[in-house]
């Protein structure tokens, strides 16, 4: 479904609408990882909608929704998050669980602090703090800033094709849970199907996320039962660690034996994981405590 709203067509999906046990359970938001769509959560779809209204949909610059070639109307803490908001406006969610994934965790992170009236509980998955986070480490930013100049030049020259192939290359693509098993077949698709991506989002998404001051100082401000998961492998586990360690009362989970992009690399875990911190908020447990799942 194709949705008009803060000023670009928004594409998303509802499912699990209806029965009088999602009614109870509410609705769940989520939002998927920088290069990737909706298509990112298909294989959560089933599990998740059999307990909540589930919706998904596609974030600025990605999938469906529209690619503005203006770069500056690419900004996470104001774009992203009023697009977000305008969704569940739309959809006439007062309150919501609200969960993301790498990109996606950042713009639930700031959507939970700009409308933490919105949030039930928030769900992080594979994320970090954003680039703000590491503003005094002069060599790091120097780094990232080299690389999106290079990715920038190599988009607008070569097309998106050219991109994938250096991903295939990349330290991720080549990190430990690469390598010691077999890339999951969804891993590989979401690799290929950044072919069908604009470079406009491509590179309007990779500005959001560097220009972002991020919300480490911020995060102590979360009040909402907090879940924060990332995977074995992932290069992001130190920020993640790092989420944890500031949002009071939060529940870290760790899945071995997987990279960036859990619910892809361990789908029927990841949804086990999540399915089990909804159940102990719907019933008003505590959440917090650390877990590895192996």
């Amino acid at each position: 479904m194709i949705a008009h709203l803060n000023g670009i067509d928004i594409n998303y999906e509802v499912h699990g609408d209806g029965t009088p046990s999602q009614s109870r359970r509410g609705d769940l938001v989520l939002t998927h990882g920088y290069s990737a769509s909706l298509e990112m959560w298909r294989e959560q779809v089933a599990a998740f909608s059999a307990q909540y209204r589930l919706v998904i949909y596609d974030s600025r610059g990605h999938g469906e929704t529209t690619a503005p070639a203006d770069m500056e109307q690419y900004g996470l803490a104001r774009d992203y998050v009023a697009d977000q908001l305008a969704l569940m406006d739309h959809l006439g969610i007062e309150r919501a669980y609200v969960g993301g994934l790498s990109m996606g965790g950042m713009i639930a992170q700031e959507f939970a602090l700009q409308h933490p009236d919105r949030v039930k509980a928030l769900l992080l998955f594979d994320t970090g703090p954003g680039m703000g986070a590491m503003a005094q480490d002069a060599a790091r930013v120097a780094q990232f800033t080299q690389m999106r100049e290079m990715m920038q030049t190599l988009a607008r020259t070569k097309g998106m094709s050219a991109i994938i192939d250096a991903m295939r290359n990349s330290p991720m693509a080549l990190s430990p849970a690469a390598t010691a098993r077999a890339i999951p077949e969804s891993v590989r698709r979401h690799v290929e199907n950044m072919k069908a991506m604009s470079v406009d989002g491509y590179l309007g998404g990779s500005k959001a996320m560097q220009d972002w001051s991020g919300s480490l100082d911020r995060l102590p401000r979360i009040t909402a039962p907090t879940l924060v998961l990332v995977g074995e492998q992932d290069n992001l586990l130190p920020a993640s660690r790092a989420i944890h360690g500031r949002i009071a009362g939060s529940r870290f989970v760790l899945l071995r034996n997987s990279g960036h992009g859990t619910n892809m690399w361990r789908p029927d875990a990841f949804a086990a994981e999540t399915l089990d911190f909804l159940a102990a908020v719907d019933a008003g447990q505590s959440v917090d405590g650390e877990f590895v799942v192996p």
